[in-house]
C-alpha cells in the first residue's frame, strides 16, 4: 500500500534540495552560505556554510551578524542621533574585543547544523549517540571549520541539550526567548489575551487561511514582512526571497494566514511546527506599519498563533522580541543558546572561543536586552 510522506518531510526535503543547489540566497536575500547535508537519525538536514560575512548577511546565517552587528544596530536605532557618536565609541570598547577573538576562534566560519535559516529551528530531542555519531560525522567533513547548531533551549529541547552537553558541545548565549503552554487554564485568564481573541473575531478584518492566499499575493506577503522585519527593525532579520513565498504556500514549508482589511491583504504570518517535539513558532510575520494602530494588526496575528496552538495541542514558541507584549500574554522568559563545537580545532582558535564564551556571558544581559528580536 503506498503511503505518502508527511507535508513536514516534503517540504524540509524541497527546501533543502533546492538550497543544496542554488545555495541559501535562493531563499533568503541576505543569506549567501551554501548549504550541505548531513544525516541526523536517517533524515538529512541543512548545513549551512559562510566563507565571508557581509554586513548585510543575516544574523540566521552570520554569527557575527547575530552576536555582534544585530545587538549594535539595535542599540544605535534606539538612542537620539545626538548620542549615537558617543554610543559608537563605547560600542567601540565592548564590540572590538569581542570581534577579534571572533575572528580568531573562526566561529563566523563555523558548520551550522540543521539550520534552515529561519529564526527559530525547531528539532527533534536527537539521542546522545546520535549526537556523537554526527559530530564525529562532521568533524571529519569540515576539520577547519567549529560546529554550529543554532536554538537550543533546555526548556524547548531538554534532551538535544543533555545530549549535546555529554557529546562535548559547548552553549553560549544567543538571545532571551519567551514560550508557554496554550494548553494551561492560565495562559487565558490573562486579560490581554481575553482583549486580543474578542479583536480576532471582530468582523471589521477578515482572517484569511493558507488556502485562501494565491500566487499573485506574494509581492504583497513579502512587503508586510519586510515593513515590520526589515524596515522597522533591522536589516540583518532575514530578508525572504519571492521564491520562499511561493514555496511556502506550495508545501506549507511555513503554514501561512493573512489579514484581509477593505479588501486587501494588510498582514501576514507564517506558521512553524513540529509536532514531534511539540512546539509552534513563526519566523514569518507582518502587518502595514502604516495604518493605524486602533486596528490592533499584530495583536490579531498573534492572537491567531495563540489560538492555533492550543487547536493543535502545540506548545508555542514566542521567539524573541517585544517582551512585554508576550510576558502579558503569558509568555515565559528562557535564556536560549547556541551550542558549538571546536576541540577538533587548534589551540588558539579553541582558547578564543572559550574567551569570547567568558565575555559574551558577562555582556549577555545587557546585550540581549537592547537585541530585542521579533
Amino acid at each position: 500500500m503506498h503511503t505518502s510522506l508527511p507535508p513536514r518531510v516534503v517540504a524540509d526535503a524541497l527546501w533543502l534540495l533546492t538550497a543544496r543547489s542554488r545555495g541559501g540566497q535562493h531563499w533568503l536575500n541576505n543569506a549567501s552560505c551554501d548549504i550541505s547535508t548531513i544525516d541526523i537519525a536517517g533524515q538529512s538536514q541543512p548545513v549551512s556554510l559562510l566563507e565571508h560575512s557581509s554586513w548585510q548577511e543575516s544574523y540566521v546565517s552570520s554569527p557575527r551578524s547575530t552576536w555582534l552587528r544585530y545587538p549594535h544596530q539595535e542599540m544605535l536605532g534606539q538612542v537620539q542621533p545626538n548620542m549615537r557618536a558617543l554610543l559608537k565609541l563605547a560600542g567601540c570598547a565592548i564590540f572590538a574585543p569581542l570581534s577579534a577573538l571572533l575572528k580568531a576562534s573562526k566561529l563566523d566560519q563555523a558548520a551550522i547544523v540543521a539550520n534552515h535559516l529561519v529564526s527559530t529551528n525547531l528539532y527533534p530531542d536527537w539521542t546522545s549517540d546520535e549526537i556523537r555519531e554526527v559530530t564525529d560525522k562532521l568533524v571529519a567533513t569540515y576539520p577547519q571549520r567549529p560546529l554550529m547548531m543554532r536554538n537550543i533551549c533546555p526548556q524547548v529541547n531538554p534532551g538535544l541539550t543533555n545530549s549535546l552537553l555529554g557529546s562535548g558541545w559547548q552553549l553560549l548565549p544567543s538571545r532571551m526567548i519567551y514560550v508557554c503552554d496554550p494548553q494551561l487554564a492560565s495562559v487565558w485568564k490573562h486579560n490581554h489575551v481575553k482583549q486580543d481573541a474578542r479583536l480576532l473575531h471582530h468582523p471589521e478584518v477578515e482572517v484569511l487561511g493558507h488556502e485562501a492566499l494565491q500566487m499573485q499575493d506574494i509581492p504583497v506577503l513579502q512587503e508586510l514582512y519586510r515593513q515590520l522585519f526589515l524596515d522597522k527593525h533591522c536589516y540583518l532579520n532575514p530578508a525572504f526571497s519571492p521564491a520562499f513565498f511561493e514555496l511556502c504556500l506550495e508545501t506549507q514549508f511555513l503554514e501561512m494566514h493573512a489579514l484581509r482589511w477593505q479588501g486587501r491583504l494588510v498582514g501576514v504570518i507564517g506558521l512553524y511546527s513540529h509536532h514531534e517535539n511539540g512546539w509552534l513558532t513563526t519566523p514569518l510575520i507582518g502587518y502595514d506599519t502604516s495604518l493605524p494602530k486602533e486596528l490592533g494588526l499584530y495583536r490579531r496575528l498573534m492572537a491567531l498563533l495563540l489560538k492555533t496552538a492550543r487547536e493543535k495541542k502545540l506548545k508555542l514558541h514566542y521567539s524573541s522580541g517585544a517582551s512585554q507584549f508576550k510576558r502579558a500574554r503569558g509568555g515565559m522568559p528562557e535564556l536560549e543558546y547556541t551550542a558549538i563545537y571546536n576541540r577538533h580545532l587548534s589551540t588558539t582558535a579553541v582558547q578564543s572561543a572559550a574567551i569570547f564564551g567568558r565575555l559574551l556571558t558577562s555582556f549577555a544581559p545587557a546585550i540581549l536586552k537592547k537585541a530585542d528580536r521579533l
